[in-house]
């Protein structure tokens, strides 16, 4: 769970350093290079260890222009957090301890990972072990002439050439015990944007991943184009190309298209997603399945989770389109290749199907090259109940 809780930023270079955490605290948007450029200016010797960054809502007296380095001189924003972080450029672990209140909050991109360490997003008042008192923190989308927005909350990607983790690895975000409602997707781990995804017939894998992500006790709310207009939702949380992350203890509720009803879901896990834990979580009202799996997504576990009133032809689905389904595609489409190794075990389905394979046959690879390991099926299941 919680690697670290650092309380203060952990210095090693004195004044040197707290003139660039100065000067980043004031950064605008858009300044991350120079803010970047005054870290680096501080020293190599000035960088932090471990840091913590405070959020409040602006009328708690959250603000840009504070330092965010102190609960006294909280930052309002996560795309300022970000920022912040740039020019401070730690060694070890970063906590994002975030007031209670209510952040009307456009999308974020992000791109800050400290390798081998984790970046977490919490509640202020969070040490640990279970949801804290005094409610969760609320992200909500922001409204245009009477309409949200229409956007995704927080999609992590890549960073740019050169650094360690561009071509992917283990971005380590954890998320704990906030409350994202009214866009149109919830998070989005994204390992394909900013690599080549596909070449003239199959995707293929564009990078190593973003991986090793953690989102526990979290609600999503209100998600989808239902709420949120002007682009179509995939996911509540959206995996592409991201593996070895841990869904766990969090709610899905009201999960809805207006449009395309079949394409949005709770958790849709696609394209060289492996190695993905869902466990304990609660999915209720959804129009399309709640749990998706796509395209060489193998090896997730979803397991103990309990399903109300989910859409579609079932609580899971798997799902991939072979040459049969390339041929039918109107826009054009690109091959895939059947995922396989998955388990939907102990689970509760309050109405509707359990699962259901399309194209259908459990050792059904998609036709050559694809292929599936001898004696493994796409997916195994026990324990299921209604």
């Amino acid at each position: 769970m919680l690697v670290s809780l650092a309380v203060a930023v952990i210095v090693a270079g004195g004044s040197a350093l707290a003139a660039a955490a100065a000067h980043a605290g004031v950064a605008p948007a858009g300044a991350q290079d120079g803010v970047a450029a005054a870290a680096a200016h501080a020293g190599a010797a000035a960088r932090p260890g471990n840091v913590t960054i405070y959020l409040a809502p602006a009328s708690q007296g959250g603000k840009d222009s504070n330092t965010g380095l102190t609960s006294s001189s909280p930052i309002l924003t996560l795309a300022h957090a970000q920022q912040v972080l740039t020019g401070l450029n730690p060694t070890g672990n970063v906590t994002i301890r975030i007031k209670q209140g209510t952040y009307v909050a456009s999308a974020i991109t992000w791109s800050f990972y400290v390798p081998g360490h984790t970046v977490s997003f919490m509640p202020a008042n969070y040490s640990g072990g279970g949801r804290p008192p005094g409610g969760d923190p609320v992200f909500a989308d922001p409204v245009s002439k009477g309409t949200h927005i229409g956007q995704t909350w927080f999609t992590a990607v890549l960073p740019a050439a050169p650094s360690p983790l561009h071509d992917g690895g283990n971005t380590g975000l954890r998320f704990y015990y906030l409350d994202i409602e009214d866009y149109t997707q919830g998070i989005s781990f994204n390992g394909q944007a900013g690599h080549s995804w596909h070449n003239s017939t199959f995707y293929i894998q564009p990078s190593t991943g973003v991986n090793g992500n953690d989102v526990s006790g979290m609600t999503f709310h209100d998600i989808g184009d239902s709420f949120a207009p002007s682009q179509t939702g995939y996911g509540a949380i959206l995996f592409t190309d991201s593996s070895d992350d841990s869904i766990s203890n969090s709610t899905f509720d009201d999960i809805y298209n207006s449009g395309d009803t079949d394409q949005l879901h709770a958790l849709y896990i696609t394209h060289f997603s492996s190695g993905n834990t869902v466990d304990k979580n609660l999915f209720e009202n959804t129009n399309g399945e709640a749990v998706k799996v796509r395209d060489r997504s193998n090896d997730n576990d979803i397991f103990s989770n309990t399903f109300k009133a989910t859409g579609g032809v079932s609580a899971y689905l798997d799902d991939f389109c072979d040459q049969q389904c390339v041929n039918g595609a109107s826009p054009k489409k690109y091959r895939e290749c059947a995922s396989y190794g998955n388990r939907f075990a102990d689970n509760v389905i309050e109405t509707g199907t359990t699962w259901d394979l399309i194209p259908p046959g459990q050792t059904y690879a998609g036709g050559s090259p694809c292929s599936i390991p001898k004696g493994v099926e796409r997916l195994h299941t026990a324990g299921n109940t209604s």
